[in-house]
């Protein structure tokens, strides 16, 4: 017979949907029982049915509650005036946050787990993956355009061809792959850099490619300033 620690029911609830994102995460949501969902948090079935009537309710539950984890450097700089040295801050920001550190071995770790729901959910019916992009990169989106808008009528940026909310997500895939690319604890690529320097060529490219002027990413861009504010 099974044994529970005597939790509050929201606490329980909480505890049932940590245990599913590390289960969804390792097996996936259709290889995931619920006998193994309720194994996993200690329970029975029927007090795990009690909490979430279905698998597809705790995969909802589970979904929000990731949703509901912000970034507080992202609201900080979401609060910045639209300009070319809030763009550059942001972009910096994000592919440091992505590349500019070595990821947590720790499996149980909060962003491991979530990493690692992404990638299945890429590989399943991407479910995951596109409310996560949604939730979290929208604002991240709009913030961008923006300060795109300004730098191109400060001149520090050239208007061409590509729609700015295109380059916002072509800097944003780019900075995404380069997390995928050096997730493993041999990286998959050997870029010959370390890390430090690899953000700051890759802050470069995206701010090219969203078409800054290099004597405007000169003038804003100081990668060991922005190491110490940006965290």
């Amino acid at each position: 017979m099974k044994t529970t620690t005597k939790l509050s029911s929201e606490e329980r609830r909480a505890a049932i949907i940590q245990v599913a994102k590390k289960m969804f995460a390792e097996k996936g949501f259709d290889r995931t029982t619920t006998r193994e969902l309720a194994d996993s948090a200690g329970i029975s079935e029927a007090l795990l049915y009690k909490h979430f009537p279905t698998k597809e309710a705790l995969f909802s539950a589970m979904q929000q509650s990731c949703q509901h984890q912000n970034d507080p450097a992202i609201e900080r700089l979401k609060a910045l005036e639209p300009s070319t040295s809030t763009l550059v801050v942001m972009v910096h920001h994000f592919i440091n946050k992505m590349a500019g550190r070595q990821p947590s071995r720790d499996e149980d770790d909060e962003e491991s787990v979530q990493f690692r729901l992404t990638i299945r959910s890429l590989m399943e019916d991407g479910e995951f993956a596109r409310l996560q992009i949604r939730s979290r990169s929208s604002c991240w989106i709009g913030k961008v355009v923006d300060c795109l808008k300004v730098a191109i009528a400060a001149g520090d940026a050239v208007n061409g061809p590509a729609p700015s909310e295109l380059r916002a997500w072509f800097a944003h895939h780019m900075a995404v792959t380069l997390k995928i690319y050096l997730r493993p604890p041999e990286p998959i690529v050997d870029y010959k850099l370390p890390r430090e320097k690899l953000v700051e060529y890759a802050v470069w490219f995206a701010l090219r490619g969203m078409g800054v002027k290099d004597e405007a990413i000169k003038r804003y861009y100081n990668p060991k300033a922005l190491a110490l504010l940006v965290k």
